[in-house]
Order: C-alpha cells, then structure tokens, then sequence
C-alpha cells in the first residue's frame, strides 16, 4: 500500500540567465541600491531637522523620517527578494 522508500524526484538543472535577463537584473539590482540610499539619506537628513526644531513643530518632521524609513526598509526587502527569489534571481 505505502512504498516506504519516497521515489526519487530527478530535478532538472535551472536554465541559464539570458544575456537580456542578465541585465535587467544588473539594472534592478543598481536601481534599487540607489533607492534604498536615497531613502536613508533622506531619514537621517528629516531625523536630524527634527531633532533640531522645537518640540511643538517637530513632529511632521519626525514622522517623515520614519516613512522615509520604512520606505527604504520595505524596498531593501523587496530589492533582495527580487535579486535572490524573484523571476531573473539566478537559479
């Protein structure tokens, strides 16, 4: 009824990236870094003006660089599941 040895499943080697794949996934990657580099900046550069205002008009400040943040968290992690998981990821 049951086979107690599992059937061996014959994996078939991943396709090589084509020229035009490959760079498209060089142009994502560098795209993304910069992007990534720019919200960063853009956190430490709001933190910093926040942190140098007065209390009472500091705040929109201190909320945009938590969204500049984690825009830049957000699209670090969708970069990496791009480069690594994504559809021209090298298999």
């Amino acid at each position: 009824m049951f086979d107690p040895t599992p059937e061996e499943q014959t994996e078939t080697p991943a396709k090589p990236l084509t020229p035009k794949q490959q760079a498209a996934r060089l142009k994502a990657k560098k795209r993304n870094v910069v992007a990534v580099i720019i919200c960063g900046v853009l956190c430490v550069v709001l933190g910093v003006v926040a942190a140098v205002l007065p209390s009472e008009v500091a705040t929109p400040w201190m909320f945009a660089s938590y969204a500049a943040g984690y825009v830049g968290v957000l699209w670090g992690l969708a970069a990496l599941w791009a480069h690594y998981m994504g559809p021209n990821s090298a298999k």
